[in-house]
């Protein structure tokens, strides 16, 4: 797969939106251990819109550099890669399906869904068989749910926004 110089800048924009939106975040205590709600997800869910399935890579390299520079969060360096990058692959990747390029609101709404439901289960197992077990992976669900929950509402109106206002700018990545 060939990247033009246009596409990796727009993978390395994504990411650092990426990462700007999971600093943006409130931690909790839940489960015997720290979370967030953050404002990473609305960030790939644009992404998503913006530059299709390489929103998998934007995501997954600015959330994880998050992690990485947060000490409280740096054991999920690779699981936050492996789980954003999927979540941004998802809903890249069904938001450009059909030659849409992001531009049928519907079919965002389902790509961020599908990336939503990624990101919840992802978190949810690696909680759950790596880091706290069932009980405290089914309370930091909570939070999960919150921060999708979150993504959404702020991503379905600005993705609209967005992708209008910048469809001349960014044109075709490939």
């Amino acid at each position: 797969m060939r990247f033009s110089t246009r596409r990796m800048v727009l993978i390395g924009v994504m990411a650092a939106i990426c990462f700007v939106g999971t600093y943006l975040h409130v931690p909790l205590a839940v489960g015997g251990s720290t979370t967030m709600i953050h404002l990473g997800t609305t960030a790939i869910f644009i992404a998503a819109v913006l530059i299709g399935p390489d929103a998998g890579l934007s995501a997954g390299i600015g959330c994880a550099l998050y992690d990485a520079l947060d000490p409280t969060f740096a054991a999920w360096i690779i699981p936050t890669l492996i789980v954003k990058g999927l979540t941004g692959y998802v809903a890249g990747k069904i938001s450009f399906m059909n030659n849409k390029n992001g531009e049928n609101s519907i079919q965002n709404i389902i790509g961020f869904i599908a990336g939503g439901i990624v990101s919840l289960i992802g978190y949810f197992i690696f909680n759950w068989l790596v880091f706290v077990g069932l009980a405290s992976a089914t309370i930091k669900l909570l939070a999960s749910i919150g921060t999708t929950a979150l993504g959404l509402a702020i991503a379905i109106p600005l993705s609209i926004a967005i992708k209008k206002a910048t469809t001349h700018i960014i044109g075709a990545i490939n």
